[in-house]
Parts: C-alpha cells; structure tokens; sequence
C-alpha cells in the first residue's frame, strides 16, 4: 500500500510538470501561427515616379534690377511632368506688378512671363531640395499717363532653386528664389534699361 502511494505521488509530480510545458508548448506555437499567416502590407509607390504629373501654384514677391521700379508681388501658376524620380519639366506662368518711381510721371510696370524650365531633385526623405532653368518669354505692360497704353515683349532666361516639403505622398509645399535675366523695355515715356529681376514665391503642389 505504501508503495501504491508512492507511485501515485510521483504520478501526480510529473504529470504536474508536464501540463505547464505543454500548455507552453501549445501557447508558443499559437504564437507563431499568426506570424506565418500574417501578410505584410504593400509598400507605397514611390513618389514623385517617372511619368506623373504635378500642378501647384504660388504667391511670391519681386525685386527689379531697374533703380526705376519699385518691389512687387506676383502670382503664379505651374504644371510639371517628371521624366524620372529626380528630373522634370515645368511649365510656368506668372504676373507681377511695379511701381514707377524716380520719374516726372506715376505708373505701372505689369511684366507677365510664360517660362519653360528643366528641374532636377535630390531624395531627402519628405524635403526635396531642387535646381532649376529655363528660357521663356517676358511682356511688359506700361499703364502711365498717356492716351497710348504700350507693351513690349523680350525673351529671357532663369536660373534658381528651391525646396518641396512633403506634407503627404502627393502633397507638398515649399519655396523658390529664382533670377529672371531679361533685356530692357520700353513704355510710352520711358525707357527702362534693365528688364531683370529676382523672385521668391511660397506655394503648394500636387501630384498625380
């Protein structure tokens, strides 16, 4: 009888030890279960990708090279096509106003320039640094005191850089400061000797 007990005793011992390991058996495999069924979750396309397109806008200040015009701000417009992750083409339309200044007589200067730019960007995580240059075309409105209200049209070139912050995958905001080169110009009383000026603008794009 007492060895009856005894042999019930170390029964119990080892069937006592043995349920916590399986349970810890069973508990890990349940563990990796999940993880051989689990999928991961699709990577994000990169952006921006070869063949999207942008459009964005911008509002900005200038700064004439003529001591004539006074500073002024100006708005434009984009659309972009990228040939790669890193090089685009850009189309750009802007106005700006100046002041006449330093003369007998009151006016505005309204250049309005239409440019066609190439832009290349370097991979910083969501900011996007860039240069960029093109050639375009310059028109120069003269409203001043005279019955004949004149226009001039130049051609020119710019040269610049900037920076895009990703606000999402397809939204950014970020700044510009460019150098407009331009010939000078002529209005009804005057002529103005330097067509040129910098511009710094502010906006957003967005890509699809």
């Amino acid at each position: 009888m007492h060895k009856m007990l005894i042999g019930f005793a170390a029964a119990a011992i080892l069937a006592s030890g043995a349920l916590p390991a399986s349970a810890q058996t069973e508990e890990a495999s349940q563990t990796r279960r999940p993880a051989t069924t689990q999928r991961r979750a699709p990577a994000q396309p990169r952006t921006p990708a070869p063949g999207m397109w942008a459009v964005g806008g911008s509002i900005g200040a200038t700064t004439p090279s003529d001591p004539a015009l006074q500073n002024g701000i100006d708005l434009t417009g984009n659309i972009e096509r990228y040939l790669t992750s890193r090089l685009s083409l850009r189309g750009q339309t802007g106005v700006t106003w100046w002041d006449i200044q330093g003369h007998s007589f009151p006016g505005t200067i309204t250049p309005f320039f239409a440019d066609f730019n190439a832009v290349y960007n370097w991979e910083g995580g969501v900011v996007h640094p860039f240069v960029t240059g093109g050639v375009g075309v310059y028109h120069f409105s003269a409203s001043e005191p005279t019955i004949v209200n004149r226009s001039d049209t130049k051609p020119g070139f710019d040269l610049g850089g900037g920076l895009d912050y990703f606000i999402n995958r397809r939204t950014t905001m970020g700044g510009e400061l460019t150098y407009h080169h331009i010939d000078g110009f002529d209005s009804p009383l005057a002529r103005f000797p330097e067509g040129s000026f910098w511009r710094f603008g502010f906006g957003l794009k967005r890509l699809f």
